[in-house]
């Protein structure tokens, strides 16, 4: 359900989902452990089931992900303008990673 970055054995995987929230049923069906992006922090107490606990995981690599805005041909509405201006601001504040 995810392998740690770095991690140079690679796991045998029985199962994957792609959504969180699938992820961390499969975890409180004992399907085995996942990892969590640290940005859902925020969020995961109010999603994580009954029985299963967050642990923070210190000493790893930094992780590195990608986002990409997708919006449609044409002039770019203030709104998305906006979204797009925070959104690279976000990622380049000071403790994150700079882009390649």
């Amino acid at each position: 359900m995810g392998a740690w970055p770095g991690l140079e054995e690679r796991p045998e995987i029985a199962r994957s989902a792609r959504d969180w929230l699938a992820k961390l049923a499969l975890v409180a069906a004992g399907c085995g452990p996942t990892t969590v992006p640290a940005v859902l922090e925020a969020v995961l107490e109010a999603v994580v089931p009954p029985g299963v606990r967050v642990l923070p995981v210190r000493g790893g690599p930094q992780e590195r992900r990608r986002l990409l805005l997708a919006r449609m041909p044409g002039p770019m509405p203030e709104a998305a303008a906006c979204l797009a201006r925070v959104l690279r601001e976000a990622a380049l504040a000071p403790g994150t990673v700079t882009p390649p």
